[in-house]
């Protein structure tokens, strides 16, 4: 009985030796804090290896819809791709195609989550919300011409149009979490982009005022500017504003109203691009009285307002993009689609053939800019 007591107590003091000299183990808890906030998508890391030449080689994937395609999205990863004209929309997925049956009436957007879980599509006054399997989830009338919308990686819908009320968020139950009208009873909103870190957004609105609220729908400030708006753009991180009016003025703010500078092109221009952090901006010429004399100017800007470069192009130019990195830009002209380095130097081009359209007319990339979705005036083109 002695021994028996003298092993155990040899075997306690080895086990209190040994534990003395282990560390414990630090567990971390997770951090589950819940906010009402949509969340930003986050940004995949761009690729160094896209090689632009075996990249624009040929298209990989094609639909033909015989009309235009007026608009392109895609998810951050490209696996979701969505094309839009007027009566047809089509979604490529990695297993299938959707919606490529469906008739609307005067289809106006289509939208897929950076994430790829969701996708809208407005027509006219309503828009319907579907998951990734092309199940619908609710329709929404609003009951004017919707303008814009946007679709955020929660299933939410911020759209923005003709009445009121003018901008609205609708959850995923097709319930109305919020909405916004500035007051004055004409006032219509044509278009508005959120951050990239989804805290804020960018409102312009028919009376010429450029708005800069949060989220959740409340004003934080706003601007009058010099004419009509045709186009806005918000950086990443929301301190970078670029609008672009009629009088072929950008107008750069910071997020707190403070007007940076701004700076009139020597050319119609309609649309402008910028690189995801703000630093670079792209512009789009138009030539609306369609005369000989035109300049086809394409003007890349930095955002102190100076100009890097200015590229004459020979005919009208149909897309232009940055890409998130802004190492890549691309420009369209008539059949031909160019890929170009930030310094303006042509990398690789594609020439449209014949059966896939005379022009392109929409454009969007993905993040990495490994793949590319083109809209043109028959048919939807994924290179990559």
């Amino acid at each position: 009985m002695r021994k028996i007591s003298i092993i155990l107590w040899v075997l306690l003091t080895i086990s209190i030796i040994i534990s003395g000299c282990v560390e414990p183990y630090d567990v971390n808890t997770p951090d589950t804090t819940a906010t009402s906030t949509p969340q930003a998508t986050a940004t995949a890391k761009v690729s160094q290896t896209v090689d632009p030449v075996k990249l624009l080689s040929a298209p990989t994937w094609t639909w033909s819809s015989r009309i235009r395609i007026k608009g392109v999205d895609m998810s951050d990863d490209g696996e979701y791709i969505a094309g839009l004209s007027t009566q047809k929309v089509v979604v490529k997925t990695p297993t299938k195609t959707l919606f490529a049956n469906l008739v609307w009436n005067s289809a106006n957007h289509a939208a897929v989550s950076s994430n790829g879980n969701y996708i809208a599509i407005a027509d006219e006054y309503f828009f319907k919300l579907y998951d990734n399997d092309g199940g619908e989830l609710y329709s929404y009338t609003v009951g004017s011409d919707i303008n814009h919308i946007v679709l955020l990686d929660s299933g939410i819908v911020i759209q923005g149009g003709e009445k009121a009320p003018v901008l609205n968020a609708i959850d995923t139950y097709g319930n109305e979490m919020w909405s916004w009208e500035p007051g004055v009873s004409t006032t219509k909103v044509m278009m508005f982009e959120l951050s990239g870190n989804g805290e804020n957004m960018l409102v312009g609105t028919s009376d010429d005022r450029v708005y800069y609220m949060s989220n959740n729908g409340k004003n934080i400030w706003y601007k009058y500017v010099s004419g009509e708006i045709e186009d806005i753009e918000i950086s990443d991180d929301g301190n970078y504003l670029y609008v672009l009016t009629d009088d072929n003025t950008i107008h750069s703010f910071d997020r707190y109203g403070n007007k940076n500078w701004e700076k009139k092109l020597d050319t119609n221009t309609v649309e402008i691009e910028i690189s995801k952090n703000g630093n670079y901006i792209l512009t789009k010429p138009f030539n609306q009285a369609k005369t000989y004399s035109f300049k086809h100017k394409v003007y890349l800007l930095e955002n102190n307002g100076n100009v890097k470069w200015m590229k004459q192009m020979s005919t009208d130019v149909g897309v232009i993009g940055i890409s998130d990195d802004a190492k890549y830009v691309v420009i369209s002209e008539d059949r031909d689609f160019r890929m170009y380095n930030l310094n303006g130097d042509e990398l690789a081009s594609y020439h449209l053939d014949s059966q896939y359209g005379s022009k392109f007319v929409s454009f969007d990339m993905t993040t990495d800019a490994k793949k590319l979705a083109l809209g043109t005036t028959n048919s939807l083109l994924v290179f990559g």
